[in-house]
């Protein structure tokens, strides 16, 4: 068996595939619901401990394990009683940025891609069973097509570029929310799934 120095000395050659920052944040699920929550607005450990109904100290662990990824950044503090509370704000713009999709290894994209579908669709069986997806707001399309490798690069910058609209209207909801105060309006929890991709199916030639 090799010995455990060389095994590591072998590894330290190989090119990293994840961002380990990100596979570390996500690996508990109260930090899961801490990043979300980060991601709508600043918040600090103490509202998250009401919201969430999990105690305190458990919650700023996870906190500061976000923190130390790099994941959240503490964008202020306020005077409360005598002590000082820190509010957080989500540094990753998403949970998964089409920036790190590209940069993942083809084999890597079939497992994480798994995941994610796995998770889009089971957002959208959560939502059916809470009688969602029937307003206005909501829109769901399937569109099977074929086309040449033009067609296809050209899908492909439509759907980056429309990632990266929504992103942008992420921060600029929070901005509002938080311009708000509390008095801007409901918000509600939202999923935008963006799939374009080679299908298994071949068309009739």
């Amino acid at each position: 068996m090799p010995a455990k120095g060389s095994n590591e000395k072998a590894t330290a050659n190989l090119p990293v595939l994840v961002d380990q920052r990100m596979v570390r944040g996500l690996a508990h699920v109260l930090r899961q619901h801490i990043l979300l929550a980060t991601l709508q607005r600043a918040i600090s450990p103490n509202e998250l401990h009401k919201a969430l109904g999990v105690g305190l100290s458990q919650v700023s662990y996870h906190v500061n394990v976000l923190r130390n990824e790099e994941l959240i950044r503490m964008e202020r503090t306020e005077p409360r009683r005598g002590a000082v509370e820190h509010y957080y704000r989500a540094s990753a713009k998403t949970l998964l940025p089409a920036e790190t999709w590209r940069r993942l290894k083809k084999e890597m994209r079939t497992v994480v891609g798994a995941g994610l579908a796995s998770d889009l669709f089971n957002d959208v069986a959560d939502a059916l069973k809470a009688g969602k997806l029937q307003g206005e707001r909501d829109h769901m399309s399937r569109m099977p097509l074929v086309l040449d490798d033009e067609g296809q690069r050209n899908v492909q910058a439509i759907a980056e570029r429309a990632t990266a609209e929504v992103e942008d209207e992420q921060r600029a909801s929070a901005k509002r929310v938080a311009n708000a105060n509390g008095n801007g309006g409901d918000v509600a929890g939202y999923t935008f799934g963006l799939l374009a991709f080679e299908a298994a199916w071949n068309p009739p030639t």
